[in-house]
């Protein structure tokens, strides 16, 4: 009877072992990958489908993305470091998309700030997409481009510049 109990409680520590190592794992792998969720004040965008998309860095200040597919409902939400850039009063920032685009298509770009959308672009685009604006009080941005086409668009090189 204690042998079998003693296998037993072998057993049992053996798989809170085994269950201890693959939670580490996990999160090890997941590390890099964690999402800070981004929370948007606007019922018709908050039905879209969120793709969060991580933004490298090329230089100080210039950040970039590439070969990302926007389809119908979808709303890319750049971020560097799962967080939006953080911008000052007077910032000029400047976003340049490369496009392959199926025909002609109508894209949407703006930045989330205190959960509120503001768009700053859109009008159809045939593959290359460019626009700016000056950043008028501190915080988190977070940069958008939703997909409003008929199909899909693959980004091929996406830009922000901030200066």
């Amino acid at each position: 009877m204690k042998i079998k109990f003693m296998k037993k409680l072998k057993y049992l520590f053996g798989i809170v072992i085994l269950v201890f190592f693959i939670g580490i794992s996990v999160m090890i792998f997941n590390k890099n990958n964690i999402i800070n969720v981004v929370e948007i004040n606007d019922e018709v965008l908050n039905s879209w489908e969120k793709v969060y998309i991580s933004l490298k860095e090329k230089s100080l200040n210039k950040y970039y993305f590439k070969n990302e597919d926007l389809h119908n409902g979808d709303i890319f939400l750049l971020q560097r470091k799962n967080q939006g850039l953080m911008l000052k009063d007077g910032d000029k920032v400047l976003i340049n998309l490369t496009i392959i685009p199926d025909g002609l298509s109508h894209t949407v770009v703006g930045y989330i700030l205190d959960e509120k959308f503001t768009e700053i672009f859109s009008e159809p685009v045939s593959d290359k997409l460019s626009t700016s604006l000056e950043i008028k009080s501190d915080g988190e941005y977070v940069f958008c481009i939703v997909g409003s086409n008929a199909n899909y668009i693959t980004i091929k090189n996406g830009v922000i510049i901030v200066d």
